[in-house]
C-alpha cells in the first residue's frame, strides 16, 4: 500500500513491512519525536515512555522517521474525507505500534478508516484516555480498545470505561516478587491475536523489552 492522497496534496502512509512481532501486520504509526504528550512522558521516571522504541526505530530508520512525522501532521490537522480514506486489505490492523494519539482529530481520523473497513479488525492502542473520552467513546464491533498502561511494573491495572483491554510491560524481577502471569509471547502478533480478538482476556502483559539504554531485559 502506498501514499493516500489528501484532496489538498498532503498524504499518509500505512506501514506495510513491520519487524519483529509485528511482522506480516500492516499499522498506522505516528512519531513520538513530534507528540507533546509523548516527549513529556518520557521525561517522567517510572513510566514505560522512558524505554521507548520507536524513539530509536525512528533514528536507525530516517524513512521511517520523515514518514511518522508526516503521518503525525496529517492526521492531527485535518479531518479526513471518505476519499481519502484507505481501503485495508488485511483481516487484522493496528493502529499506533508506533506513537499514540495527538488530539481529538487524530482520533476521528482512526474512527473513520475502521468505519471505512467494516471487515478488518482493528486494535487501538493508547495511552491518551482523555483524548478518547473527550466527546465520547466511539465504540465499532470492529475495534477493539487497548488502553496501554504508562507505568512500567504496575501491580494493579485498571480497565477503563469502554475500553476492551489493558496492556501491561513488566521487569522479569517484579514478575517473580509479585506473581504475575506473562500471556503476551511477543514473538508473533499475527499467529497469536490475543489483543485483535473480542475474547475473555482483559489484561495481556508483556516483558519489557528494551530499556532506552540499548539493552534487552
Amino acid at each position: 500500500m502506498g501514499k493516500i492522497y489528501l484532496n489538498n496534496g498532503q498524504y499518509y502512509g500505512v506501514t506495510t513491512k513491520m519487524q519483529g512481532k509485528m511482522a506480516g501486520m500492516y499499522s498506522l504509526n505516528t512519531s513520538p519525536e513530534v507528540n507533546p504528550f509523548c516527549i513529556r512522558m518520557r521525561q517522567i521516571e517510572g513510566l514505560i515512555c522512558k524505554s521507548c522504541f520507536t524513539k530509536t526505530t525512528e533514528r536507525r530508520w530516517e524513512r521511517c522517521h520523515i514518514a511518522w512525522v508526516n503521518n503525525y501532521r496529517v492526521l492531527t490537522e485535518n479531518r479526513l474525507k471518505s476519499d481519502e480514506l484507505p481501503v485495508i486489505r488485511k483481516d487484522i490492523f493496528r493502529f499506533q505500534a508506533h506513537g499514540d494519539l495527538g488530539n481529538r482529530t487524530h482520533y476521528l481520523n482512526l474512527i473513520s478508516i475502521a468505519e471505512a473497513n467494516p471487515k478488518t479488525t482493528f486494535a487501538l492502542w493508547t495511552k491518551r484516555l482523555e483524548v478518547v473520552k473527550r466527546g465520547g467513546v466511539v465504540k465499532l464491533s470492529n475495534l477493539i480498545y487497548i488502553y496501554s498502561t504508562p507505568k512500567l511494573n504496575d501491580l494493579n491495572p485498571i480497565l477503563p470505561e469502554g475500553f476492551d483491554k489493558v496492556f501491561s510491560v513488566y521487569t522479569r524481577p517484579f514478575t517473580q516478587e509479585h506473581n504475575i502471569a506473562i500471556n503476551c509471547g511477543a514473538r508473533c502478533c499475527n499467529e497469536c491475536r490475543k489483543c485483535y480478538e473480542h475474547n475473555d482476556i482483559v489484561f495481556v502483559n508483556e516483558y519489557i523489552k528494551y530499556n532506552g539504554g540499548g539493552k534487552a531485559h
